[in-house]
This record gives C-alpha cells, sequence and structure tokens, in this order.
C-alpha cells in the first residue's frame, strides 16, 4: 500500500485503484447489528490487501485490561523483598504465571 510503502519503494496502480476504490465506498450507518468483520468477509475479494490489513487491526483489543493484569502481576511479583530480581527471571516468571494452564509440572 502507497501508505505503508517503505522509502524508494514502488507503489503498483493494482493498490492505489484497490485504496481509492474502497475510499469511494458508501459508509454504512452505524448500527448496533452492524458487524466490522462481516464486512470484510464478503468484501474481502473486493479489496484483498486492506481485507488483510483489517484483519490484522480490527483483531486488536479495546481494552487495556489485558495489559493492566500483567502490569498488576508484575507488581505483585516485584516487591520490597524481591527488587534484585533480574528482569530475565521476572520475565520467565510472568510467563510461566501466563501460561500455567498449559504446563503440567506436577503430575
Amino acid at each position: 500500500m502507497f501508505y505503508l510503502k517503505k522509502k524508494n519503494q514502488t507503489v503498483s496502480t493494482v493498490e492505489k485503484d484497490e485504496f481509492t476504490k474502497y475510499l469511494h465506498e458508501n459508509t454504512l450507518p452505524a448500527l448496533e447489528k452492524y458487524d466490522p468483520f462481516e464486512w470484510w468477509r464478503v468484501n474481502k475479494i473486493q479489496y484483498p490487501r486492506l481485507a488483510k490489513l483489517a484483519q490484522k487491526y480490527l483483531s486488536i483489543p479495546a481494552t487495556s485490561v489485558p495489559s493492566e493484569r500483567l502490569f498488576s502481576d508484575a507488581g505483585n511479583l516485584i516487591t520490597q523483598d524481591r527488587n534484585r530480581l533480574s528482569p530475565h527471571l521476572v520475565n520467565q516468571m510472568m510467563f510461566l504465571k501466563r501460561n500455567r494452564k498449559y504446563i503440567d509440572i506436577f503430575d
């Protein structure tokens, strides 16, 4: 896409045409039942490159809850008494805590 192109990289007319066509698309009313994932599923043949971008960026969580949980867990792990833990060890401990349901170390 020309809006994400690297320096000295040419943009094909197919990419320009796809983006221009999308920009001239009629906007849909903002209804509660309107599902952008469904719109992109239906129109992915018409806009293949933009559909890939939409799939990537529409899947980003709209809340900060996962990152807040991670900071909370890190705050519980790194206390006054445990302030000299190496970043590598903290990383490993956080990974094990977050993935403990997938790791069966105790039979």
